[in-house]
């Protein structure tokens, strides 16, 4: 058996990670989408010109 009594929080923080990596991934992606949107379109909001 166990030596302690579960608690139910996991050994290592995981879930931190994974949501710190995914916030990481979704900035680089929206700061992606600004530059090729002004590379393309000269503006960062392709529809202000529409």
């Amino acid at each position: 058996m166990s030596e302690r009594p579960a608690d139910g929080y996991p050994d290592h923080n995981v879930y931190t990670a994974l949501l710190i990596l995914a916030v990481i991934v979704v900035a680089g992606a929206t700061i992606y989408l600004a530059i090729r949107n002004q590379q393309l379109f000269g503006s960062m909001n392709p529809f202000s010109g529409a």
